[in-house]
């Protein structure tokens, strides 16, 4: 976030560093303690019965859902500090619209998605496809999700890397783009390639164009949702997405699939990265179903029920792979392939679209 930005006091860079604080201790220390405390003899289900009593584990769940609403609604939350500026937010976002506006392509028309406006996801009240402060918020927010696994550099830009080695291409669509980290990544990494970001949220959109007119990069940003994108058939030699599948619903998910392939060419590369091969067997789906319960992502649960591969296979893809992408810090003696501290099941899942 640039000093010409929304205002961040002093006392509100104070307090979401003592946030990023107890998230260390929660996601260090304390998760330790659980996986100690949760054995492996008990499916996920059997070990949350267990341990719903135990301190540690109500410590453990109650910090992992009021530190989120503490970042966006505390006394210096991010909401908190940002709402104030919404006038200065948007009038930053109309300006830089009016910059290469040929490359910003809004449809104020666009109904979105019930699954995506149904309820706050990443616990952000409000949602952040209203207002120019929750696109300001999203972003400042992303900066903090994962602060104790940057152990091999940003996530974005290793994504970006791999999709230059995988394919090259000269031509990508990002998906869900929010305010552009990988689009940007991608721009950078591949300059002489044609860039589109597409997502639902027009402010995030806005300030990706933004920051985008800022790097001085060339990245066209569209507003359609990925059920039904607003390209021809055969647009695309790379389709990329990060985080974008535990947003959805399963028949949502399909529907994106078979979009995909449409705008991809023929051998055209279908990478995300996303919460899919959860490590650590039950003792992994334990904690990983308790975020999605306690930080508002329902759909992290599904997510993981689905047979992606095959999934990817019906829609019209071929050569399927899903693999781990972030190995993190090792893991504990006690789980198998248990990460030595709470993180996100980082996967990559890729396809080349049939002929």
């Amino acid at each position: 976030m640039t000093g010409m930005d929304a205002e961040i006091s002093f006392e509100a860079r104070a307090y979401q560093a003592c946030i990023s604080g107890l998230k260390r201790q929660w996601s260090g220390p304390l998760y330790r303690q659980v996986v100690d405390l949760a054995g492996t003899n008990c499916d996920a289900k059997g070990i949350e019965q267990n341990l719903r009593k135990d301190s540690r584990y109500q410590v453990f769940g109650w910090l992992e859902h009021y530190l989120q609403q503490f970042k966006y609604l505390g006394r210096w939350g991010m909401l908190t500090e940002f709402t104030p500026q919404e006038e200065k937010l948007a009038k930053l976002l109309a300006d830089a619209a009016a910059i290469e506006p040929d490359r910003l392509d809004l449809d104020p028309d666009m109904a979105l998605p019930d699954y995506f406006c149904v309820g706050d996801f990443h616990q952000h009240p409000g949602g952040i496809w209203s207002d120019a402060h929750d696109a300001f918020a999203y972003e400042w927010g992303a900066t903090l999700t994962t602060p104790m696994s940057a152990d091999h550099g940003d996530l974005h830009d290793r994504f970006a890397g791999l999709v230059n080695e995988m394919a090259a291409p000269e031509n990508i669509l990002d998906q869900a783009c929010g305010f552009g980290k990988t689009t940007l990544a991608l721009k950078s990494l591949l300059p002489d390639a044609r860039v589109t970001g597409s997502d639902v949220a027009g402010p995030c959109l806005m300030l990706g164009h933004k920051r985008a007119v800022e790097a001085g990069l060339d990245i066209r940003f569209v507003q359609c949702p990925v059920e039904d994108l607003r390209f021809d058939d055969s647009s695309f030699d790379a389709v990329t997405g990060s985080m974008l599948l535990h947003e959805m619903p399963p028949s949502a998910i399909r529907a994106s699939l078979i979009e995909a392939r449409r705008v991809l060419k023929p051998g055209g590369l279908y990478a995300q990265l996303d919460f899919y091969d959860v490590p650590g067997g039950e003792v992994g789906r334990f904690f990983h179903n308790g975020h999605s319960a306690r930080n508002r992502e329902p759909y992290m649960m599904s997510l993981i029920k689905m047979d992606l591969a095959g999934e990817l296979e019906a829609a019209g893809f071929e050569d399927v792979a899903i693999v781990p992408f972030e190995e993190g810090a090792g893991a504990l003696d006690n789980g198998p392939d248990l990460p030595h501290q709470w993180r996100f099941p980082w996967t990559l899942i890729t396809g080349r679209a049939k002929p």
